[in-house]
Protein backbone atom coordinates (compact mmCIF):
# COMPACT_ATOMS: atom_id res chain seq x y z
CA UNK A 1 0.00 0.00 0.00
CA UNK A 2 1.53 3.26 -1.30
CA UNK A 3 -0.94 5.45 1.04
CA UNK A 4 -2.57 4.62 4.64
CA UNK A 5 -4.75 6.77 6.47
CA UNK A 6 -3.39 7.18 10.05
CA UNK A 7 -6.03 8.63 12.37
CA UNK A 8 -4.76 10.79 15.34
CA UNK A 9 -5.83 9.93 18.69
CA UNK A 10 -6.54 13.27 20.55
CA UNK A 11 -8.12 15.17 16.99
CA UNK A 12 -9.83 18.67 16.55
CA UNK A 13 -12.22 19.86 14.53
CA UNK A 14 -11.20 22.38 11.57
CA UNK A 15 -12.58 25.20 13.56
CA UNK A 16 -10.74 23.88 17.00
CA UNK A 17 -7.41 23.40 14.86
CA UNK A 18 -8.33 27.15 13.92
CA UNK A 19 -8.80 28.66 17.62
CA UNK A 20 -5.48 26.55 18.67
CA UNK A 21 -3.55 27.87 16.24
CA UNK A 22 -4.62 31.80 17.04
CA UNK A 23 -4.33 30.80 20.27
CA UNK A 24 -0.53 29.87 20.88
CA UNK A 25 0.34 32.96 18.37
CA UNK A 26 -1.17 35.06 20.88
CA UNK A 27 0.11 33.37 23.66
CA UNK A 28 3.80 33.49 22.29
CA UNK A 29 3.58 36.99 20.72
CA UNK A 30 2.93 40.59 22.44
CA UNK A 31 1.60 40.64 25.33
CA UNK A 32 1.32 36.74 25.48
CA UNK A 33 -2.40 36.97 26.97
CA UNK A 34 -5.73 36.01 25.15
CA UNK A 35 -9.00 34.78 25.57
CA UNK A 36 -10.66 32.13 23.80
CA UNK A 37 -14.32 33.20 23.40
CA UNK A 38 -16.09 29.74 22.08
CA UNK A 39 -19.92 28.91 22.65
CA UNK A 40 -20.72 26.54 25.09
CA UNK A 41 -20.56 23.11 23.56
CA UNK A 42 -17.76 24.07 20.77
CA UNK A 43 -15.24 22.21 22.69
CA UNK A 44 -13.04 24.61 24.75
CA UNK A 45 -11.58 22.46 27.45
CA UNK A 46 -10.58 20.47 24.67
CA UNK A 47 -8.56 23.26 22.66
CA UNK A 48 -7.37 24.40 25.63
CA UNK A 49 -5.85 21.08 26.87
CA UNK A 50 -3.77 21.13 23.32
CA UNK A 51 -3.24 24.61 24.47
CA UNK A 52 -1.57 23.29 27.89
CA UNK A 53 0.22 20.11 26.28
CA UNK A 54 2.23 22.36 23.78
CA UNK A 55 3.37 24.84 26.23
CA UNK A 56 4.79 22.40 28.84
CA UNK A 57 6.17 20.35 25.91
CA UNK A 58 7.88 23.58 25.11
CA UNK A 59 9.00 24.64 28.54
CA UNK A 60 12.40 25.48 29.25
CA UNK A 61 13.11 22.98 31.81
CA UNK A 62 11.36 19.73 33.29
CA UNK A 63 10.12 21.21 36.56
CA UNK A 64 7.48 23.54 34.77
CA UNK A 65 4.29 23.19 35.89
CA UNK A 66 0.97 24.60 33.38
CA UNK A 67 -1.49 26.23 36.12
CA UNK A 68 -5.41 25.75 35.25
CA UNK A 69 -7.95 27.14 37.72
CA UNK A 70 -11.17 26.68 37.95
CA UNK A 71 -14.57 27.90 40.28
CA UNK A 72 -16.12 24.47 40.97
CA UNK A 73 -15.07 21.15 41.24
CA UNK A 74 -16.86 20.18 38.21
CA UNK A 75 -14.99 22.19 36.14
CA UNK A 76 -11.77 21.15 38.27
CA UNK A 77 -12.86 17.53 37.44
CA UNK A 78 -13.46 18.08 34.03
CA UNK A 79 -10.05 19.58 33.16
CA UNK A 80 -8.05 17.37 35.30
CA UNK A 81 -9.46 14.22 33.25
CA UNK A 82 -9.15 15.57 30.06
CA UNK A 83 -5.48 17.55 30.72
CA UNK A 84 -4.76 13.16 31.48
CA UNK A 85 -5.94 12.40 28.14
CA UNK A 86 -4.37 14.77 26.40
CA UNK A 87 -1.31 14.19 27.60
CA UNK A 88 -1.26 10.85 26.67
CA UNK A 89 -1.72 11.48 23.18
CA UNK A 90 0.51 14.11 22.86
CA UNK A 91 3.23 14.40 25.59
CA UNK A 92 6.69 13.72 25.56
CA UNK A 93 7.65 12.17 29.11
CA UNK A 94 5.94 11.83 32.29
CA UNK A 95 4.56 14.17 33.95
CA UNK A 96 2.28 14.52 37.17
CA UNK A 97 -1.44 15.80 37.15
CA UNK A 98 -1.64 17.74 40.23
CA UNK A 99 -5.55 17.79 41.82
CA UNK A 100 -6.16 20.74 44.07
CA UNK A 101 -9.75 21.20 44.70
CA UNK A 102 -12.46 20.19 47.29
CA UNK A 103 -11.39 17.65 49.57
CA UNK A 104 -8.29 16.92 47.31
CA UNK A 105 -4.74 18.43 48.30
CA UNK A 106 -1.29 18.70 46.93
CA UNK A 107 1.74 20.39 48.34
CA UNK A 108 1.92 23.12 46.18
CA UNK A 109 5.35 24.31 47.80
CA UNK A 110 6.61 20.66 46.19
CA UNK A 111 5.30 20.25 43.00
CA UNK A 112 6.85 17.92 40.10
CA UNK A 113 6.36 18.88 36.62
CA UNK A 114 2.93 18.45 34.82
CA UNK A 115 -0.34 20.23 35.20
CA UNK A 116 -1.88 21.92 38.30
CA UNK A 117 -5.79 21.90 38.42
CA UNK A 118 -7.09 23.79 41.50
CA UNK A 119 -10.08 25.30 43.04
CA UNK A 120 -9.73 29.19 42.71
CA UNK A 121 -11.08 29.31 46.44
CA UNK A 122 -8.69 26.79 47.81
CA UNK A 123 -5.67 28.18 46.04
CA UNK A 124 -6.68 31.79 47.92
CA UNK A 125 -7.57 29.60 51.01
CA UNK A 126 -3.56 28.50 50.88
CA UNK A 127 -2.39 32.12 49.79
CA UNK A 128 -4.11 33.60 53.18
CA UNK A 129 -1.63 30.88 54.98
CA UNK A 130 1.15 31.79 53.40
CA UNK A 131 1.86 34.50 51.75
CA UNK A 132 4.82 33.52 49.29
CA UNK A 133 3.13 30.61 48.18
CA UNK A 134 1.99 32.58 44.93
CA UNK A 135 5.24 33.91 44.25
CA UNK A 136 7.16 30.24 44.76
CA UNK A 137 4.26 28.53 42.04
CA UNK A 138 5.07 31.26 39.99
CA UNK A 139 8.61 30.32 39.91
CA UNK A 140 7.18 27.13 37.87
CA UNK A 141 4.47 28.33 36.34
CA UNK A 142 5.17 27.93 32.84
CA UNK A 143 1.56 29.17 31.66
CA UNK A 144 -1.40 29.75 33.08
CA UNK A 145 -5.37 29.00 31.90
CA UNK A 146 -7.99 30.64 33.35
CA UNK A 147 -11.00 28.76 33.02
CA UNK A 148 -14.40 30.87 32.62
CA UNK A 149 -12.36 33.85 32.79
CA UNK A 150 -15.03 36.67 32.94
CA UNK A 151 -14.30 35.91 36.95
CA UNK A 152 -10.72 36.82 36.40
CA UNK A 153 -11.31 40.68 37.23
CA UNK A 154 -13.02 39.64 40.67
CA UNK A 155 -10.59 41.45 43.25
CA UNK A 156 -10.05 37.87 45.17
CA UNK A 157 -9.21 36.35 42.21
CA UNK A 158 -7.25 38.98 40.05
CA UNK A 159 -4.45 39.46 42.53
CA UNK A 160 -3.43 35.82 42.39
CA UNK A 161 -3.63 35.63 38.56
CA UNK A 162 -0.97 38.37 37.96
CA UNK A 163 0.99 36.66 41.04
CA UNK A 164 1.05 33.96 39.00
CA UNK A 165 1.75 35.62 35.94
CA UNK A 166 4.38 38.06 36.78
CA UNK A 167 7.21 37.06 34.58
CA UNK A 168 4.94 37.57 32.08
CA UNK A 169 3.94 33.82 31.83
CA UNK A 170 1.39 33.15 28.87
CA UNK A 171 -2.35 33.44 29.68
CA UNK A 172 -4.92 32.16 28.65
CA UNK A 173 -8.97 32.42 29.78
CA UNK A 174 -11.88 30.37 28.33
CA UNK A 175 -14.91 31.97 28.10
CA UNK A 176 -18.63 30.97 26.61
CA UNK A 177 -19.62 35.25 27.44
CA UNK A 178 -16.51 37.40 26.82
CA UNK A 179 -17.96 39.92 29.90
CA UNK A 180 -19.68 39.92 33.60
CA UNK A 181 -22.62 42.17 32.54
CA UNK A 182 -25.71 42.14 29.71
CA UNK A 183 -25.58 46.01 30.28
CA UNK A 184 -21.93 46.29 29.66
CA UNK A 185 -20.18 48.12 32.86
CA UNK A 186 -16.49 48.80 34.18
CA UNK A 187 -16.19 45.13 35.21
CA UNK A 188 -16.36 44.46 31.59
CA UNK A 189 -13.88 46.89 30.17
CA UNK A 190 -11.48 45.93 33.15
CA UNK A 191 -11.74 42.42 31.76
CA UNK A 192 -10.89 43.20 28.42
CA UNK A 193 -8.23 45.25 29.85
CA UNK A 194 -6.58 42.22 31.81
CA UNK A 195 -6.64 40.32 28.46
CA UNK A 196 -5.05 43.52 26.38
CA UNK A 197 -8.28 43.68 24.34
CA UNK A 198 -6.75 40.78 22.58
CA UNK A 199 -9.27 37.75 22.18
CA UNK A 200 -9.74 34.79 19.35
CA UNK A 201 -12.84 32.71 18.34
CA UNK A 202 -13.66 30.88 15.61
CA UNK A 203 -13.70 32.37 11.81
CA UNK A 204 -17.58 31.68 10.51
CA UNK A 205 -16.98 31.79 7.50
CA UNK A 206 -19.57 33.83 6.15
CA UNK A 207 -22.24 31.84 8.45
CA UNK A 208 -23.03 35.19 9.86
CA UNK A 209 -21.48 34.46 13.29
CA UNK A 210 -19.65 31.71 15.07
CA UNK A 211 -23.10 30.09 17.19
CA UNK A 212 -24.66 30.14 13.49
CA UNK A 213 -21.68 28.22 11.86
CA UNK A 214 -21.31 25.72 14.78
CA UNK A 215 -25.73 25.10 13.90
CA UNK A 216 -25.14 24.58 10.59
CA UNK A 217 -22.57 22.09 10.15
CA UNK A 218 -24.14 20.21 13.26
CA UNK A 219 -21.62 21.30 16.42
CA UNK A 220 -23.93 22.76 18.05
CA UNK A 221 -27.92 21.41 18.09
CA UNK A 222 -30.55 23.62 16.38
CA UNK A 223 -32.44 24.92 19.47
CA UNK A 224 -36.10 25.90 20.23
CA UNK A 225 -36.30 28.46 22.56
CA UNK A 226 -39.93 28.73 24.40
CA UNK A 227 -41.38 30.81 26.90
CA UNK A 228 -43.32 29.38 29.43
CA UNK A 229 -45.64 32.11 31.60
CA UNK A 230 -46.38 32.07 35.01
CA UNK A 231 -48.20 34.86 36.94
CA UNK A 232 -45.87 35.42 40.01
CA UNK A 233 -47.78 37.00 42.95
CA UNK A 234 -44.91 39.00 44.59
CA UNK A 235 -44.19 42.52 43.33
CA UNK A 236 -41.40 42.85 46.32
CA UNK A 237 -38.71 40.51 44.11
CA UNK A 238 -36.76 43.00 42.43
CA UNK A 239 -32.66 42.39 40.83
CA UNK A 240 -30.43 44.93 42.15
CA UNK A 241 -29.60 47.72 39.90
CA UNK A 242 -25.97 46.00 38.95
CA UNK A 243 -26.54 42.51 40.18
CA UNK A 244 -29.06 39.19 40.12
CA UNK A 245 -31.91 38.09 42.40
CA UNK A 246 -30.64 37.69 45.96
CA UNK A 247 -30.91 34.42 47.54
CA UNK A 248 -33.63 35.66 49.69
CA UNK A 249 -35.89 36.18 46.53
CA UNK A 250 -35.03 33.03 45.20
CA UNK A 251 -35.83 30.92 48.02
CA UNK A 252 -38.84 32.97 47.93
CA UNK A 253 -39.83 31.72 44.72
CA UNK A 254 -38.69 28.17 45.68
CA UNK A 255 -41.38 28.25 48.14
CA UNK A 256 -44.40 28.73 45.58
CA UNK A 257 -45.98 25.00 45.41
CA UNK A 258 -48.38 26.65 42.65
CA UNK A 259 -44.82 27.52 40.99
CA UNK A 260 -43.12 24.15 41.47
CA UNK A 261 -46.31 22.47 40.08
CA UNK A 262 -45.71 24.22 37.18
CA UNK A 263 -42.14 23.28 36.83
CA UNK A 264 -42.64 19.79 37.75
CA UNK A 265 -45.56 19.28 34.80
CA UNK A 266 -43.44 20.83 32.46
CA UNK A 267 -40.44 18.31 33.47
CA UNK A 268 -42.98 15.27 33.03
CA UNK A 269 -44.17 16.40 29.90
CA UNK A 270 -40.69 17.28 28.39
CA UNK A 271 -39.18 13.46 29.90
CA UNK A 272 -41.49 11.77 27.14
CA UNK A 273 -40.02 13.83 24.03
CA UNK A 274 -36.65 13.76 25.46
CA UNK A 275 -34.47 10.94 27.34
CA UNK A 276 -32.48 13.19 29.29
CA UNK A 277 -34.25 16.84 30.71
CA UNK A 278 -32.28 18.96 32.87
CA UNK A 279 -34.09 21.56 35.36
CA UNK A 280 -32.27 25.07 37.13
CA UNK A 281 -34.66 25.66 39.82
CA UNK A 282 -34.76 28.65 42.07
CA UNK A 283 -33.66 27.29 45.44
CA UNK A 284 -32.67 23.94 46.31
CA UNK A 285 -36.30 23.56 48.29
CA UNK A 286 -38.07 24.06 44.99
CA UNK A 287 -35.51 21.41 43.14
CA UNK A 288 -36.03 18.71 45.94
CA UNK A 289 -40.15 19.41 45.59
CA UNK A 290 -39.84 19.48 41.75
CA UNK A 291 -38.24 16.09 42.47
CA UNK A 292 -40.32 14.42 45.28
CA UNK A 293 -43.15 15.32 42.73
CA UNK A 294 -42.03 13.38 39.59
CA UNK A 295 -40.99 10.80 41.97
CA UNK A 296 -44.17 9.98 42.91
CA UNK A 297 -45.79 9.76 39.40
CA UNK A 298 -43.43 7.24 38.48
CA UNK A 299 -40.90 9.52 36.81
CA UNK A 300 -37.11 8.95 37.34
CA UNK A 301 -36.36 12.40 38.53
CA UNK A 302 -33.04 13.59 40.74
CA UNK A 303 -31.84 15.83 42.59
CA UNK A 304 -28.43 18.13 42.84
CA UNK A 305 -27.26 20.93 45.04
CA UNK A 306 -24.39 22.17 46.64
CA UNK A 307 -25.21 20.29 49.78
CA UNK A 308 -25.58 17.08 48.11
CA UNK A 309 -23.13 13.99 49.16
CA UNK A 310 -20.07 13.84 46.93
CA UNK A 311 -21.11 10.11 46.42
CA UNK A 312 -24.27 10.76 45.61
CA UNK A 313 -24.13 12.96 43.47
CA UNK A 314 -21.41 11.29 41.09
CA UNK A 315 -23.65 8.69 41.63
CA UNK A 316 -26.61 10.80 40.06
CA UNK A 317 -24.62 12.46 37.78
CA UNK A 318 -23.73 8.98 35.96
CA UNK A 319 -26.99 7.60 35.86
CA UNK A 320 -27.86 10.97 34.17
CA UNK A 321 -24.90 10.73 31.69
CA UNK A 322 -25.18 7.40 31.34
CA UNK A 323 -26.05 5.61 27.66
CA UNK A 324 -29.53 3.81 28.46
CA UNK A 325 -32.51 4.55 27.38
CA UNK A 326 -34.60 4.94 30.38
CA UNK A 327 -35.75 8.53 30.45
CA UNK A 328 -34.19 10.89 33.36
CA UNK A 329 -35.09 14.23 34.60
CA UNK A 330 -32.12 16.02 37.10
CA UNK A 331 -33.51 18.79 38.66
CA UNK A 332 -30.56 21.13 40.41
CA UNK A 333 -29.79 24.69 42.13
CA UNK A 334 -26.83 26.51 41.95
CA UNK A 335 -23.98 23.50 40.57
CA UNK A 336 -24.22 22.37 37.05
CA UNK A 337 -24.30 25.47 35.16
CA UNK A 338 -20.70 25.02 34.02
CA UNK A 339 -18.55 22.27 33.95
CA UNK A 340 -21.38 20.07 33.48
CA UNK A 341 -21.00 17.71 30.19
CA UNK A 342 -23.84 15.02 28.96
CA UNK A 343 -24.57 15.23 25.09
CA UNK A 344 -27.16 13.21 25.18
CA UNK A 345 -29.30 16.19 27.40
CA UNK A 346 -31.58 17.41 24.25
CA UNK A 347 -33.71 19.58 26.73
CA UNK A 348 -33.10 22.17 29.70
CA UNK A 349 -35.97 23.90 31.30
CA UNK A 350 -34.95 27.04 33.11
CA UNK A 351 -36.85 28.03 35.84
CA UNK A 352 -34.52 30.47 37.68
CA UNK A 353 -35.06 33.91 36.91
CA UNK A 354 -31.92 35.38 36.16
CA UNK A 355 -30.62 39.28 34.68
CA UNK A 356 -26.88 37.73 33.83
CA UNK A 357 -26.57 37.09 30.38
CA UNK A 358 -23.54 34.92 31.14
CA UNK A 359 -25.42 32.34 33.70
CA UNK A 360 -28.35 32.23 31.49
CA UNK A 361 -25.90 31.00 28.23
CA UNK A 362 -24.48 28.97 30.50
CA UNK A 363 -27.66 26.99 31.51
CA UNK A 364 -29.07 26.96 28.46
CA UNK A 365 -25.44 25.57 26.84
CA UNK A 366 -26.21 22.44 28.81
CA UNK A 367 -28.56 21.00 26.11
CA UNK A 368 -26.84 22.72 22.65
CA UNK A 369 -24.35 20.07 22.36
CA UNK A 370 -24.87 18.93 18.56
CA UNK A 371 -24.89 15.56 16.78
CA UNK A 372 -20.86 16.11 15.60
CA UNK A 373 -20.04 16.73 19.08
CA UNK A 374 -21.92 13.72 20.46
CA UNK A 375 -24.97 15.13 21.13
CA UNK A 376 -28.62 15.56 19.12
CA UNK A 377 -29.52 17.40 16.29
CA UNK A 378 -32.06 19.88 18.18
CA UNK A 379 -32.97 20.68 21.16
CA UNK A 380 -35.60 22.44 23.21
CA UNK A 381 -34.63 25.30 26.29
CA UNK A 382 -37.75 26.51 28.14
CA UNK A 383 -37.23 29.04 30.34
CA UNK A 384 -40.12 30.12 32.93
CA UNK A 385 -40.58 33.63 32.51
CA UNK A 386 -42.21 35.38 35.66
CA UNK A 387 -44.09 37.94 34.05
CA UNK A 388 -43.33 40.30 36.22
CA UNK A 389 -39.41 39.75 36.51
CA UNK A 390 -36.88 40.93 34.32
CA UNK A 391 -34.75 38.36 32.61
CA UNK A 392 -33.90 36.77 29.16
CA UNK A 393 -35.25 34.11 26.75
CA UNK A 394 -32.85 33.53 23.73
CA UNK A 395 -29.05 32.98 24.01
CA UNK A 396 -28.90 34.42 20.27
CA UNK A 397 -27.20 37.74 20.78
CA UNK A 398 -25.55 36.95 23.90
CA UNK A 399 -22.40 35.71 22.11
CA UNK A 400 -22.01 39.30 20.43
CA UNK A 401 -22.87 41.32 23.28
CA UNK A 402 -19.69 42.26 24.46
CA UNK A 403 -17.61 42.86 20.84
CA UNK A 404 -16.98 46.94 21.62
CA UNK A 405 -15.25 46.65 24.74
CA UNK A 406 -12.62 43.83 22.60
CA UNK A 407 -12.29 46.21 19.77
CA UNK A 408 -11.36 49.51 21.95
CA UNK A 409 -7.89 49.61 22.74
Amino acid sequence: MASETVKPLYPLHPYQRQVLFDIIHALETGERRVVAHLPTGAGKTRVASHVACHMLNNADDDKSVVVWLASTEELCEQAADELATAWSRLGRREIKVHRNWGQLSVDLRRLSSGFLVSGLQKLRASALRDNTLLAHVAQRTAALIFDEAHQAVANTYSFMMEQLCSARQPLLGLTATPGRTSSIDEADYLLADMFRHNKVTIDSRGHGNPVTYLIQNRFLADARFIQVEFKSESDMITPGADTDYSAADLDELGENSERNRKIAELAKDASRRHRRVIVFCPSVESALACRDILQGEGVAAFAIAAGTDTEERRRIIDRFKGDEDSRAVLFNYGVLTAGFDAPRTSCAIIARPTTSMVLYSQMAGRALRGPRSGGNARATIFTVADTNLPGFGSVADAFENWEEIWESS
